[in-house]
């Protein structure tokens, strides 16, 4: 299976290839018209997803399902850069930014178990077609949204075309490092221990507990995200590392299947805090012309640490030891990088 994890790996990546040099530029050129780039990200898909219901069964639903992931990445950055403008007062930006992630969550459920329902009954195209109406329903609501969601116009201002996110200072390159190393984690552990467990012939209970661990973790992580006061950010960033060090250090000394478990918990907590962490200080730290390719290349680069860490899991033996220890040591080089992307800023 190593060769088609491989594609998988791949075909990750090419939603984001237009993200940085397309969508990022463009939200930054059009951040005086918030509204209207979060109704056209989100009615373009719902037209998109009722082509999508006519094509199900034909090559073309390929190249519309990848437009329908280009434009959700896309709302997604317009979404992140529109929090700040609209957070209640006293939420700071990891809470406000978790619990919108906790209500998108739970709706996305709702609607998972409601879409399979309708696919077991009248067929799959009216799922798209339900969400083809949603869609627009929610287009409709963005343009509904404040005035004050949308930037003032600034005719001195310029397109930030020329801006390096590994130039900011530390407030954003310390999260951004914490994030990269975990993210990396994170694909590393996804690929690595699904190829363990096979290969050990892991019990049914024991990958349970694992699954189950890395989704527990990330709804802790994200609970946890909602409740933290806005002065927590040091210790958040030392915890997110320290975590799933411990734990994959422990997995990879003893093998035993409670450390098995508790990296997939610590790392899901783990890279669901970074995460948030990162969003809040791109959005404190990063001029407003900018913060759409912020947001776009930050994505991106997570997502290119996510598939590095797959790739490494790929190439490698399975054997507990070697996985493990290299597990270990991303989260102690995310401090490395953190420390080199702050000597190379100007």
């Amino acid at each position: 299976a190593r060769t088609r994890v491989a594609l998988y790996l791949v075909l990750t990546m090419l939603p984001f290839s237009l993200l940085v040099p397309v969508a990022g530029p463009l939200l930054d050129r059009f951040s005086h018209g918030r509204r209207n780039v979060l109704a056209l990200t989100t009615g373009a898909r719902g037209l998109l997803t009722w082509v999508m219901a006519g094509a199900v069964t034909s090559l073309g639903l390929y190249p519309l399902a990848l437009a329908v992931l280009v434009l959700s990445r896309a709302y997604g950055v317009a979404r992140s850069a529109a929090v700040p403008r609209v957070r209640p007062p006293g939420v700071g930006l990891v809470q406000a930014n978790a619990r919108l992630n906790i209500a998108a969550v739970a709706a996305g459920s709702g609607a998972a178990a409601v879409g399979a329902g309708i696919s077991a009954l009248v067929g799959s195209g009216w799922v798209l077609r339900l969400a083809s109406v949603l869609l627009i329903a929610a287009a409709v609501l963005s343009l509904r949204l404040p005035a004050h969601v949308d930037e003032p116009v600034d005719a001195s201002a310029t397109t930030a075309l020329r801006f390096r996110l590994l130039h900011r200072g530390p407030l954003v390159t310390g999260p951004l490092a914490a994030a990269i190393g975990l993210r990396a984690l994170a694909g590393l552990l996804t690929i690595f221990l699904a190829f363990l467990l096979r290969s050990e012939g892991a019990s049914g209970p024991l990958v349970f507990a694992v699954v189950g661990a890395g989704a527990v973790g990330q709804l802790l992580g994200t609970t946890l995200a909602a409740r933290l006061p806005e002065t927590a950010g040091r210790v958040l960033g030392v915890l997110t590392l320290a975590l799933p060090f411990l734990a994959c250090l422990g997995a990879a000394l003893t093998a035993d299947g409670v450390w098995v478990v508790a990296t997939a918990a610590t790392t899901g907590i783990s890279v669901s805090l970074s995460k948030f962490a990162l969003d809040a200080a791109l959005q404190e730290h990063v001029p407003t012309r900018s913060i759409g390719t912020a947001f776009a290349r930050a994505e991106t680069v997570l997502q290119l640490a996510w598939v590095v860490g797959g790739a490494i899991a790929v190439s490698i033996p399975t054997t507990a030891a070697l996985g493990f220890g290299l597990g270990a040591a991303l989260p102690a080089l995310s401090v490395v990088l953190a420390r080199q992307l702050v000597l190379r800023a100007p």
